[in-house]
């Protein structure tokens, strides 16, 4: 089914015993739809749900050879505050998650990479936003000149070792959700495979 936004929209479960009344779109606009939902609940009582639907996005954790990671710092005009990210964006209508982080990775950063890699699929915020965040990996990295849009032009590149980052999650100098996720999903990766690899120890 195309949503009103012209994007096809992915199917979602429905929750056991639950179901949809009526269903009525409230706004449209360029990049999000806002609905009402009148829904039946398992146990039978009934409830109103008003949510964003908007195209799913993506956030790119790249790991250069030296144990750095790329993050972008923006200015985010909802928010009122310069952010530090990993490189990402919405996809397009009909563009694969995993081409849009390539292809977000090198208009923000100038970065491109050999291998991306699915760390995970989250929920952006989910009780009021029928959206996800797919969140990858990108390594065996080639960098090169960036193509910023005019809302990213004063977007800065940082290269920051992926221990300080974790640090800076834990301090409050980064607070976006995907980049938090994806920065300690890679954390922990890295670090079970540091473990994996290390040498027994003598008995």
């Amino acid at each position: 089914m195309i949503s009103p936004l012209g994007r096809q929209e992915p199917t979602y479960p429905t929750l056991d015993g639950w179901s949809t009344v009526s269903s009525s779109l409230e706004y449209t606009g360029v990049r999000v739809v806002v609905r009402r939902d009148r829904v039946q609940r398992a146990d039978q009582s009934e409830g109103t749900y008003e949510y964003i639907e908007s195209g799913d996005g993506v956030r790119v954790l790249a790991l250069d050879d030296w144990g750095r990671i790329a993050l972008v710092e923006e200015s985010v005009y909802v928010c009122g505050q310069r952010l530090l990210m990993c490189p990402g964006g919405g996809a397009e209508p009909g563009e694969a998650p995993a081409v849009a982080a390539r292809r977000e990775l090198a208009e923000e950063a100038g970065v491109r990479a050999e291998t991306v890699e699915l760390l995970t699929v989250m929920w952006r915020m989910p009780a009021g936003a029928r959206t996800r965040e797919h969140l990858y990996l990108a390594r065996g990295l080639t960098i090169g000149a960036h193509h910023r849009d005019a809302g990213e032009a004063d977007m800065d590149l940082h290269w920051v070792p992926l221990d300080q980052a974790v640090a800076m999650c834990g301090d409050g100098r980064i607070n976006e959700a995907g980049t938090l996720a994806a920065i300690l999903l890679t954390a922990h990766r890295t670090a079970t495979a540091a473990a994996d690899t290390a040498p027994a120890p003598h008995p």
